[in-house]
């Protein structure tokens, strides 16, 4: 593939790495794992920092968050004895959705989040998570609500304007009551029809809180607030789990405008929300 590449850098640390990309001015091309690189090289790019060996591979907590590093790969998730035990673990669940061996032991959390792909599995548990992106520029460092790097507009400054550097999850997610799951051809098959996130809060039975994330119908993951109500405050049985399968299924068809190359998803998709409320919910 013709590309305009003239340098390869290796920066060592973060600040450096970040000094990089304000210097280059959008020439750079940051990679990690650098497992999709040859599907979208701009031909703007003149420099190609990887930066797998920045310190950036650390999964732990303190009172207020789980930090994870950017640079963590979806097998170093997967076997995480901290992810395992973190909000069912919903985490490690979904790093493990992640197939072939190049990609779970080269692919990292920070490729997944700012390299946007409709089909990407993270986006969706840290959306339901209510984490943040933490990234800088190089000079300080800076908070993204996780909504908010969903937006196109955002999502473009990573890589060329800000370095991200790690993803925080409130600590009181620890005790959430979560599920995840995915619907696709094969347990192997990296294009599914959708994925879905539950996460939650329940007293005495009944929904006190509750986030309800699809991937892979819509261009981003995305939270479905219809089907999130008919949860609230409801008795967390099948009755209520059926509504929200229903709901996710009209919000869906109305968001992609009933169209008829993404029906048979919108219909799966509430399908497959039912089986995550249920399975999140349940004792």
């Amino acid at each position: 593939m013709k590309n305009n590449i003239r340098q390869f850098c290796f920066p060592t640390s973060v600040a450096e790495a970040a000094r990089l990309l304000s210097r280059a001015k959008g020439k750079v091309l940051v990679v990690a794992g650098g497992t999709r690189l040859t599907r979208n090289i701009s031909p703007q790019v003149e420099i190609v920092a990887d930066i797998s060996d920045v310190p950036l591979k650390h999964i732990k907590a303190d009172k207020k968050w789980l930090k994870i590093g950017a640079l963590c790969t979806f097998d170093e998730m997967e076997k995480s004895p901290l992810l395992a035990k973190w909000a069912c673990g919903v985490i490690a669940q979904t790093a493990a959705f992640v197939s072939n061996a190049p990609a779970r032991h080269m692919g990292t959390v920070g490729g997944n989040v700012v390299r946007p792909h409709p089909l990407n599995n993270l986006p969706a548990v840290f959306l339901a998570l209510d984490a943040v992106a933490v990234a800088t520029d190089g000079r300080k460092e800076k908070s993204f609500p996780f909504a908010e790097i969903l937006k196109p507009e955002v999502m473009r400054e990573f890589g060329s304007k800000y370095l991200l550097t790690e993803i925080r999850v409130p600590a009181v997610t620890k005790s959430w009551s979560a599920a995840t799951d995915r619907l696709a051809a094969t347990k192997t098959d990296w294009e599914a029809w959708a994925n879905c996130v539950v996460v939650g809060a329940k007293k005495d039975g009944r929904c006190l809180d509750v986030r309800i994330v699809l991937g892979a119908v819509l261009p981003r993951a995305t939270r479905m607030a219809e089907a999130e109500a008919c949860l609230l405050g409801q008795p967390c049985d099948e009755s209520a789990a059926w509504a929200a399968g229903f709901a996710v299924t009209a919000e869906l068809q109305r968001l992609t405008n009933a169209s008829e190359a993404k029906a048979y998803a919108c219909e799966v998709a509430g399908v497959l929300a039912r089986r995550v409320v249920i399975a999140a919910f349940q004792d």
